[in-house]
């Protein structure tokens, strides 16, 4: 779950913390306490002192295709890294580090030791978490974890590869049948989160719940900054930093679509719906696209990158999980595309197409730094078939 690295230098300077001090303890003892973030704003750096980068070339993983995986015309998917336990959320460091989640507890940070493309070992970074739904690496490093009820800053302050600090950034916010879930970083150097409903249809008592909250990168100055969503899953900023998120609609008796939506400060987003015969496209804001009923939509990403051809080029990519209990309707277990299409004077909307489908539950994705696509599967739903995947999408042009 990935923030764009471009917008980022917009509004702030840097990412400072206070010095780390020296600690004891990883994953398996007692970590020590993090030191806060802060932020300083600024102006940026004059333009011309700006030196492009161009993105890593593409390597080809040095192993077979991934036959289950369909994919249009001219794409190749490739495993990169698995046996994970019920895999959940992936997220992309500063320089090119790529961790994974396992739901159950444990953060891996991922190595390909001799750069064939392929991550041959899942290193141990950090464990002991309730549900993990959502990464964030800070431009600094940082990992941010949203487990149950709470965000979890760790840090690596020796190098090891093992965080060695962490410390609970927000804690006691309003869990039951669902919770706090991905978490992204915006441009005006605050954290997003999304947080689900307690229930499947009700009117909450914590106000927090069934939001999209924004915080300081600190956890303090926590605020609803939009409301009526059931169970918003993943977000991300496009180029623009225009924020959307993915949202669950409700189950039976209520039964409403799973929404994109394009998500403002202040807007109302309509859940619980009930009166109006359980319609999103009647209470609230409208949402931008039909991601379909009982799709159980989760990651979502933005494409900026200049690897996949042009018609794809400023696209959203979101996954959908798919159901234990309910026929999805019409997307199951699929990667989506979504074009982004322009409405004068209204909001943004998006255009909807199966793009890649064999996956057992795609849960999230990101975008690498040489273009190509990431996506991660959690598994299938025998528990003998819970052993998750990484996969990479390259377009080879054959």
């Amino acid at each position: 779950m990935r923030y764009p690295a471009a917008l980022l230098a917009l509004t702030f300077l840097a990412f400072l913390l206070a010095a780390c001090g020296g600690g004891s303890g990883g994953t398996n003892g007692t970590p020590t306490a993090a030191p806060p973030i802060t932020i300083a704003l600024g102006t940026t750096a004059p333009a011309a002192t700006v030196e492009p980068t161009a993105p890593p070339e593409v390597v080809v993983p040095n192993t077979g295709p991934a036959a289950e995986i369909v994919l249009p015309e001219g794409f190749t998917a490739y495993v990169i890294a698995s046996d994970f336990l019920r895999t959940s959320t992936i997220a992309l460091g500063p320089d090119g580090e790529l961790y994974v989640s396992e739901r159950h507890g444990n953060v891996y940070r991922e190595e390909d030791a001799n750069g064939d493309g392929i991550f041959e070992k899942n290193n141990l970074f950090a464990d002991g978490f309730d549900d993990i739904t959502g990464l964030l690496v800070a431009p600094d490093g940082a990992v941010l974890v949203s487990s149950t009820g709470k965000v979890t800053l760790l840090r690596d302050t020796d190098g090891d590869g093992v965080a060695d600090q962490r410390s609970e950034i927000v804690s006691d916010l309003p869990t039951g049948r669902h919770q706090n879930n991905g978490l992204v970083l915006g441009t005006d150097g605050k954290i997003y989160l999304t947080l689900g409903s307690t229930c499947d249809d009700c009117v909450e008592d914590d106000e927090r719940s069934a939001t999209i909250l924004q915080m300081n990168p600190d956890g303090s100055e926590l605020r609803v900054y939009a409301t009526g969503l059931r169970n918003p899953y993943d977000l991300v900023f496009d180029s623009q930093g225009r924020l959307w998120a993915t949202d669950n609609g409700s189950d039976i008796p209520c039964e409403t679509i799973d929404e994109l939506d394009f998500i403002v400060d202040g807007g109302d987003y309509g859940w619980p719906y009930g009166e109006d015969g359980c319609d999103p496209y009647q209470d609230g804001i409208p949402p931008a696209a039909d991601l379909g009923l009982h799709t159980a939509a989760t990651g979502v990403t933005f494409y900026e990158a200049a690897h996949f051809p042009a018609q794809y080029q400023g696209n959203l990519f979101a996954t959908v999980w798919g159901s234990f209990f309910a026929e999805p309707d019409p997307y199951d277990r699929v990667l989506l595309a979504i074009a982004i299409e322009e409405v004068p004077g209204g909001q943004p909307a998006g255009a909807v197409e199966e793009f890649a489908s064999g996956f057992l539950h795609p849960i999230d994705l990101l975008v690498d730094r040489d273009g190509t696509l990431l996506v991660l599967d959690y598994g299938g739903d025998d528990p003998e078939e819970r052993t998750g995947k990484l996969y990479r999408i390259i377009y080879t042009g054959e």
